[in-house]
């Protein structure tokens, strides 16, 4: 069953939240925008019982706080909606159409099915606790009241979510307590004889090992003597062991090695964090898939949520474990803060979280809102080479590359840094339709811009397409703007910056150009 979309209401730092999800979507953004909340949301409604959270229940700091006077117990109740549905008549196999008969809606109008899943958290004054409900909606948003609990036990079956935390210690993931590890030691089971026959050689093997060192009798001998101070075996006390004997603990002492170019072989966590990081990432999708197969309904569409994927990973290793993310089986969900990523997923998978007036909103670029010379030119111009421009709060579109390389400076002697504004500078004279698609790009990501245009008639044009795209309420000042002259070159001669001008140019160059307007000035004067 594919998630269309989740509908987030008072759940921590979002008031209110609509996403619609694609079979991949990855939420950019700045930090503290929501996308964490977002993952977590999820995750708190589809592993209700279990898991991270234990039950699955909202407790007070879930719930979102609008000022600094509010409580918990006074907020509004938190509102998690997950919407499941068809994207073509009988997609979902009998065993779901079956099984979750009674809460299945059909949409008289297309004949697709849906199943609305509600997570709803509240404070009740009257037992004085936190209390969390699951219920499933039918199409107006009202509560089915359902015969048994056979949907709500089914949901996280025939919709798994595996997570990854942007926090990944590989000797950690990959010990014997490790999320995903551990599983796949579990699953080592020997017959009775073959484990016994294996933990004989085991001690034979040892029992050479330690025999080799003579002096390793004198420490059994002295460690033995704990004996007289604590309660121990009376004939043999003290067993060294150099490898474990028994398969139990062999097991649980496995280590991932890996060879490096040279065929040098040293384990993981001896390797750096990138190859760490990318090892933790190969074990989840090992364990998602062992996992589905194993503990799963073939029915099942697991759905895969990633944090910060690219963490530690080198911009080349990024850049492809952006086309992994494509090919991994589930539907995807992905946070990230790397230009890298995006450069390799498609533009209509990205979903900009931002913070607007308080309230948390969401970018994005629709099916059929540019055409594929225009995506071309997005792909080319942005997404491809300047990723994180992405990231930018507000984007500044110049014409010429004198203003790219120019107003930075200027920006940093007024005491105002690119990055820590968020702000980026943009040249697009050599963009299609004037810049007029990186202008559609950004109203539809949420992010704010304006046009800084020569004060030519090129200039002119730029400033006239640009008011094209100006929203309701809006002044064609408010977006975009000429210079006084010719450009900013002029601009600097004609404002005091002369000597600023002629510093810049070389000696040589700027003998030629005195020779070349030697006789400008007689020829003003005389006209």
């Amino acid at each position: 069953m594919k998630l269309i979309e989740i509908k987030i209401q008072n759940f921590r730092g979002i008031r209110s939240l609509h996403l619609q999800l694609d079979n991949l979507t990855v939420l950019i953004g700045e930090n503290n925008v929501g996308k964490s909340t977002v993952l977590e949301a999820l995750r708190v409604v589809l592993t209700r019982g279990f898991g991270v959270r234990h039950d699955g229940r909202f407790t007070e700091y879930d719930f979102h706080l609008k000022d600094s006077a509010a409580t918990p117990q006074t907020s509004e109740p938190i509102s998690i909606i997950l919407h499941f549905a068809e994207e073509q008549v009988d997609e979902w196999p009998d065993t779901i159409s079956q099984q979750m008969d009674e809460v299945i809606q059909l949409d008289m109008g297309n004949g697709l099915n849906h199943i609305r899943l509600q997570a709803k958290g509240n404070y009740e004054a009257e037992s004085g606790s936190f209390q969390t409900k699951w219920a499933f909606l039918d199409n107006n948003g009202a509560e089915l009241h359902l015969k048994n609990a056979t949907p709500l036990n089914l949901i996280s079956r025939f919709v798994p979510i595996f997570f990854l935390s942007a926090i990944r210690n590989a000797s950690q993931e990959f010990g014997q307590r490790g999320q995903f590890w551990s599983g796949f030691l579990k699953s080592i089971q020997l017959p009775e004889d073959q484990r016994e026959r294996i933990e004989k050689m085991l001690q034979e093997v040892n029992a050479s090992v330690i025999g080799a060192n003579q002096g390793l009798t004198e420490v059994t001998s002295r460690i033995a003597d704990a004996k007289r101070l604590v309660p121990l075996d009376s004939d043999n006390p003290v067993v060294l062991e150099a490898i474990p004997t028994r398969v139990f603990d062999m097991v649980g002492k496995i280590q991932v090695h890996l060879k490096s170019c040279y065929g040098a072989k040293l384990p993981l966590h001896r390797h750096g964090e990138g190859t760490q990081s990318l090892a933790v990432l190969m074990l989840f999708q090992a364990f998602t898939v062992a996992n589905l197969a194993e503990a799963y309904a073939p029915e099942s569409s697991p759905l895969l949520a990633l944090e910060e994927p690219e963490a530690h990973l080198h911009p080349s290793a990024i850049r492809s474990l952006g086309l992994f993310l494509k090919e991994m089986a589930g539907q995807i969900l992905v946070t990230s803060h790397s230009g890298d990523i995006v450069s390799r997923v498609p533009v209509t998978a990205l979903r900009r979280l931002f913070k607007k007036n308080g309230e948390t909103k969401i970018g994005r670029v629709e099916d059929g809102m540019f055409s594929v010379r225009e995506l071309q030119a997005i792909n080319y111009n942005i997404c491809l080479s300047k990723g994180h421009y992405l990231f930018s709060r507000c984007w500044l579109l110049v014409e010429g590359e004198s203003d790219y390389h120019l107003l930075p400076l200027l920006f940093d002697i007024m005491g105002h840094s690119q990055d820590q504004i968020s702000f980026s500078i943009l040249e697009i004279s050599q963009v299609i339709e004037k810049g007029e698609p990186l202008i559609k790009f950004a109203k539809a990501l949420g992010v704010q811009w304006f046009l800084m245009a020569d004060g030519d008639q090129a200039g002119t044009d730029y400033v006239s397409r640009a008011t094209n795209h100006l929203a309701v309420g809006e002044n064609p000042t408010d977006r975009a703007r000429t210079l006084a002259h010719h450009d900013i070159e002029h601009e600097f001669w004609h404002n005091g910056y002369q000597a600023f001008i002629e510093n810049i140019v070389p000696p040589d160059p700027k003998s030629q150009i005195r020779k070349e307007t030697a006789g400008d000035a007689v020829k003003k004067r005389s006209s």
